[in-house]
């Protein structure tokens, strides 16, 4: 017979998760861009993760490098 605390454990996870069934896309996507350790400025802005700006900015760099090797001609 399982005890009483995990019965109420898992009724607890089952309820959880069911309530969580759609989300917003914009809500999912604030939250996957966001900083996992500061989410929010001191104004309650959104703090964009760094490794994301870090490899944006490299993806910019290379696509720019590429049309310039690309376009120019000798």
């Amino acid at each position: 017979m399982k005890d009483k605390k995990q019965i109420a454990m898992v009724a607890r996870l089952r309820s959880f998760h069911s309530g969580n069934g759609e989300q917003p896309l914009g809500d999912a996507l604030r939250r996957w861009i966001e900083d996992p350790v500061k989410p929010k400025t001191n104004q309650g802005n959104l703090r964009v993760n760094p490794i994301l700006v870090l490899l944006t900015a490299m993806a910019v760099l290379a696509g720019c490098t590429f049309l310039f090797f690309s376009m120019v001609q000798r």
